[in-house]
């Protein structure tokens, strides 16, 4: 699957992908030309490394369980934008540094945190919330934007997850 084009729509979900999803982001694996005995779990160095880190665990941990209190108090069908729980996760407080349950988050710039907030949404639609150490019994959640189920590899712009039908 490539990336769509400038202006153009994300493709829809596909729930039956031949490809692997990235442990640390949610995103398609790139399809490998040969055939490995272990599969891979990161799309990059980077994610790899993200995946270590302490520091960042903590953040996803707090993102995951703000997506799953907003989709289980919402009316079913609603859209949780990752705009809005990046707002409750990364409050300011009066010091101009933000805490998720005693964690300093101040070092995480705007753009890192929007990124933090879609990729733990990328990951509950790609991996659901059992992976992420939630205990959700058979629920799926699917990624929306425009009122249409897509890929949320390939989402650009604002978009959000709800409980999939």
């Amino acid at each position: 699957m490539t990336r769509p084009k400038f202006k153009q729509s994300p493709p829809p979900a596909s729930s039956s992908s031949p490809e692997g999803y990235c442990q640390s982001c949610g995103r398609l694996l790139p399809r490998e030309n040969k055939t490995d005995p272990t599969p891979r779990k990161y799309c990059s160095s980077t994610c790899r490394s993200h995946s270590k880190s302490t520091y960042l665990k903590d953040i996803r941990s707090q993102l995951t369980k703000g997506y799953h209190r907003l989709l289980n108090d919402g009316p079913t069908g609603q859209v949780i934008l990752c705009s809005e729980v990046e707002k409750i996760i990364f409050v300011p407080t009066t010091h101009n540094t933000n805490k998720v349950e005693g964690i300093q988050t101040s070092t995480l710039s705007p753009t890192e945190q929007r990124e933090e907030s879609r990729r733990a949404a990328r990951r509950l639609v790609a991996l659901g919330f059992p992976s992420q150490g939630i205990a959700e019994e058979g629920r799926e959640v699917e990624a929306i934007q425009n009122g249409k189920s897509v890929e949320t590899s390939f989402a650009k712009g604002e978009w959000g997850i709800r409980w999939k039908y």
